[in-house]
């Protein structure tokens, strides 16, 4: 039986579907460094990152993952199959199934088609998209790993590639049960897709793309996170402190960055009224919250907001490859 695993990987987060269950990590890590027994009687400062041991490898994977030893961190595409993006990937499925692995026996997942969303700027650059499909392509076989002890073995025997906001299209179009909202197919939908790294313009009409409003750019958090003083701190601390709330950001600059969004956009797509339905989603899209919801109404789009931004289309990803999963 055909196994269904649904991959967006994020710089901000990680984000994996299997059997209708989601797991999401923060893309921190490191690898940890031995200290031999010099913690004696204290807890550890990143005690709630996660442990991943792959090929002889340790990995610090989440959360406080910088508190263990120097953050692996990189926005540069070909990071998308580094060893360390494999480790976020692994820390994601085993937060996904999580429920079946409690007995502690681990899990063993043959026939595994993998569906992977990339974002749209990559994709856009032949070379590179190249470049990265054939890295990605590598990835088949067998994978043995551990996530906080637990032992997985994954044996991904076929690989799909989608863009990402393609995601939440299919998210919206498709219910729970894979059957299409009234009215969805005639629809033209306008996805905004705002991550850590970019920003994604996708228009999808009756499952097609439509190539005149496609387009993507390097702005996402990152660009904000870049504004105000590091103080020393990582990337991938900024962006915990501000997911917490432990980070304020001065209006001016929310509205700055908010603005850049709104007039990439327009470059892109003129006028937003022409299309029947505009999703934002991503963590760009929660942070901004309502200053992006107002805005993109002040420009006359007919907004669905989702629940769940972050998770939208790894949810759609994994709805589409059940529906592709005989091809």
């Amino acid at each position: 039986m055909v196994q269904i695993i649904a991959l967006d990987p994020g710089y901000g987060s990680t984000k994996v579907a299997i059997n209708g269950k989601t797991g999401v990590v923060q893309t921190a890590v490191s690898h940890p460094k031995d200290i031999g027994l010099s913690g004696i009687g204290m807890q550890s400062a990143g005690r709630y990152a996660h442990d991943v041991v792959y090929h002889g490898t340790r990995f610090s994977v989440g959360t406080g993952s910088w508190h263990k030893g120097d953050p692996l961190t990189s926005m540069d595409y070909t990071a998308l199959v580094s060893p360390e993006r494999m480790a976020a990937f692994f820390t994601a499925l085993a937060l996904a199934t999580r429920e079946e692995c409690k007995e502690g026996d681990g899990l063993i997942l043959d026939e595994v088609m993998l569906v992977i969303g990339l974002p749209v700027p990559l994709l856009q650059d032949k070379v590179q998209a190249q470049i990265i499909l054939d890295a990605l392509r590598n990835i088949k076989g067998e994978h043995i790993f551990s996530v906080d002890t637990v032992p997985f073995r994954v044996n991904i025997e076929r690989i799909k590639y989608l863009a990402q906001p393609v995601g939440a299209y299919i998210n919206w179009f498709l219910d729970d049960e894979l059957k299409a909202r009234p009215g969805a197919r005639k629809a033209e939908v306008a996805i905004l897709d705002w991550g850590m790294n970019t920003l994604d313009e996708y228009v999808i009409q009756d499952a097609q793309v439509v190539e005149a409003y496609v387009g993507g750019a390097e702005i996402g958090v990152k660009r904000l996170l870049e504004t105000i003083p590091s103080g020393g701190h990582d990337l991938v601390e900024l962006d915990a402190k501000l997911r917490t709330g432990q980070l304020e950001i001065p209006d001016a600059q929310l509205d700055a960055w908010v603005s850049e969004f709104i007039a990439h956009t327009k470059r892109i797509m003129p006028n937003l009224k022409r299309f029947d339905v505009v999703i934002p989603v991503g963590g760009g899209t929660l942070v901004a919250g309502d200053r992006l919801r107002d805005a993109l109404v002040g420009k006359g789009a007919n907004v669905h907001w989702t629940e769940d931004p972050i998770t939208e289309n790894v949810r759609g990803l994994s709805k589409w490859a059940y529906e592709n999963s005989d091809e």
